[in-house]
């Protein structure tokens, strides 16, 4: 299986977007992840594999990774790929971090590009003509993140979906002083895997139920570069 580069953009620092057309054709749920596999003349210790969440939502059609470009051969790599490019896809979309049909509030947890889920997910819903009931708490480095742009475009369309920004890093304290409903909701969390594990474990030692969570760990981030 193939993915032949069609497109590349800068969103936003280091962040950038790649457009793949799939060879044969793939099709996911939102939310799922796929593994990729890039050859590249002396590839560093991580090597030429890497796990991607497929940021576009399905009825888009293809297969968009978004990712920081740091200094590791294998985003150098990609990131000079040129169009008609190919990356060896290694298996199917596949992963549970999906929608889940829910009585309870839903709160969406994103840690830089831990956003890539939740995009595929709301741009999903939003071509079905789907509710968007959610509240985003998006967190960033700086003040800066891919797909604001979508994200204020939902809040103002009176869908029923808010959007919280917040600079550094979030917190199960920070979280619950700005949603104080938050142990009742459905709370989604998705970054780097330091934090989704820390958020994870402190909302559970205060009483959140395990089937009221679902979390997505991104490898290869930490604190400092999510």
């Amino acid at each position: 299986m193939k993915l032949e580069l069609v497109s590349k953009e800068n969103l936003v620092d280091n962040v950038w977007s790649f457009r793949f057309e799939a060879h044969p054709a793939q099709h996911w749920t939102a939310g799922q992840y796929i593994q990729v596999e890039l050859p590249h003349s002396q590839p560093d210790d991580e090597g030429t594999k890497r796990y991607f969440t497929v940021s576009a939502a399905p009825f888009e059609g293809h297969i968009q990774i978004t990712t920081r470009i740091t200094e590791s051969t294998f985003k150098q790599a990609l990131v000079n790929l040129a169009v008609g490019g190919e990356l060896q896809l290694l298996m199917a979309p596949d992963g549970d971090f999906v929608w889940e049909e829910t009585d309870r509030p839903i709160v969406f947890v994103a840690a830089g590009v831990g956003i890539t889920p939740y995009r595929s997910m709301l741009a999903q819903r939003e071509h079905d003509g789907l509710p968007l009931g959610v509240t985003l708490v998006y967190a960033n480095r700086t003040n800066k993140g891919p797909f604001r742009d979508e994200f204020d475009r939902y809040a103002a369309a009176g869908s029923g979906f808010t959007v919280h920004y917040v600079t550094g890093l979030v917190t199960a304290g920070g979280l619950k002083e700005l949603l104080p409903g938050l142990m009742e909701s459905f709370i989604y969390i998705s970054g780097p895997e330091p934090l989704v594990e820390t958020l994870g474990d402190t909302l559970r030692e205060a009483g959140l139920p395990e089937e009221q969570l679902k979390q997505d760990f991104f490898p290869n981030y930490t604190e400092k570069n999510f």
